[in-house]
């Protein structure tokens, strides 16, 4: 004990110590704790299942800058984590959609759905689905009885189309032809869309009629029986 060297004051005492303040990295001299929030959003975002780490990580994140506990790099970690599981979803989903709900598009439609009722054609190099349009009054190959729209966005598939082709072509025949021609000589045929093609808009269903053997002269709707 020290007395106060002007006598003018009370008895004074110094203490001494060795030990050292708590400092930001300790409390009461003991080491921070790693925050539980932290370490379920790194692992829910190895997992993945981003909804709970999106959830979990900005919780862990506000815990941690009141309590000074560690995990601030888990928790970020497990965000980055969760946003590359996003990305790889929606790229993976893209390309999914494009396979498989994308109908490859012709680059140019046939020109067979471009012909009219009345006209007479040719086969062209890749068949009926290049044809020319020639005189009636000269050998051909056929005549376009009836052509008709198919309704519908999506494409309902091949049988189906071909089925409502089949039907419709059959109910448009007997009111083109001229009813003194033999059935028995003539065949029918007819050109519906394709998947490709039904993606590009084409809905037309081209109806004709050909002779059982060789090519047909003059029009079947005109010629004598």
């Amino acid at each position: 004990m020290q007395t106060d060297p002007a006598g003018s004051g009370p008895p004074t005492a110094v203490a001494h110590g060795t030990g050292q303040p708590a400092g930001p990295g300790t409390e009461s001299g003991q080491p921070r704790h790693t925050d539980g929030f932290a370490v379920a959003t790194l692992v829910s975002g190895i997992v993945p299942a981003v909804p709970v780490t999106l959830i979990l990580g900005p919780v862990a994140l506000i815990r941690i800058s009141r309590t000074h506990a560690r995990g601030r790099s888990l928790a970020i970690t497990g965000l980055v984590l969760a946003g590359l599981w996003t990305i790889a979803a929606a790229l993976g989903g893209a390309v999914y959609l494009t396979r498989h709900h994308q109908p490859s598009r012709p680059a140019t439609l046939p020109g067979v759905f471009s012909l009219r009722t009345g006209q007479c054609v040719d086969a062209g190099p890749n068949g009926i689905s290049s044809p020319a349009v020639v005189s009636c009054n000269q050998p051909h190959d056929a005549e376009v009885f009836g052509t008709f729209p198919l309704a519908g966005h999506r494409y309902p598939g091949a049988a189906t189309v071909r089925q409502q082709a089949d039907q419709g072509c059959a109910a448009r025949l007997s009111g083109y032809l001229n009813p003194q021609l033999s059935l028995s000589s003539l065949t029918e045929s007819y050109v519906y869309p394709d998947a490709g093609a039904w993606a590009a808009g084409e809905r037309t269903v081209v109806c004709t009629v050909r002779s059982a053997s060789g090519q047909l002269t003059g029009s079947v709707r005109d010629a004598p029986g």
